[in-house]
């Protein structure tokens, strides 16, 4: 597989929901946001048709800070991309912050490094 490099700073993903307190950096909801950013980063890179083989998996999951006035999380982790149809695979090291909007419904993800 042809090495792809994603390179964007960061994209912010607005998720609904009752997000009371800031989810942490392994929570389902918020790996899950990053898989879709970037899922839909490398679509913008190569295209909707190519991206189509690709699977991503967030693993090796850290809480790197958490800012005691908000919550808010800066965590790093280690980003899985799986092409399925050749069977190829790579791991890019990410960040990305985690925060919650202050009526405390929502939260915002922002991912660094794809």
């Amino acid at each position: 597989m042809k090495k792809t490099v994603i390179t964007f700073l960061s994209v912010i993903v607005f998720a609904s929901g009752c997000a009371k307190s800031v989810p942490k950096c392994s929570d389902s909801r918020v790996t899950d946001l990053v898989a879709e950013i970037a899922d839909r980063e490398m679509k913008n890179q190569i295209g909707e048709a190519d991206a189509s083989g690709f699977k991503y998996t967030v693993g090796a999951i850290r809480t790197t800070a958490t800012n005691e006035q908000t919550g808010a999380h800066e965590c790093a982790a280690e980003l899985g991309i799986n092409h399925e149809p050749t069977g190829d695979s790579s791991d890019l090291q990410i960040t990305y912050t985690v925060e919650v909007t202050d009526d405390g419904n929502d939260f915002y993800v922002n991912v660094f490094g794809l």
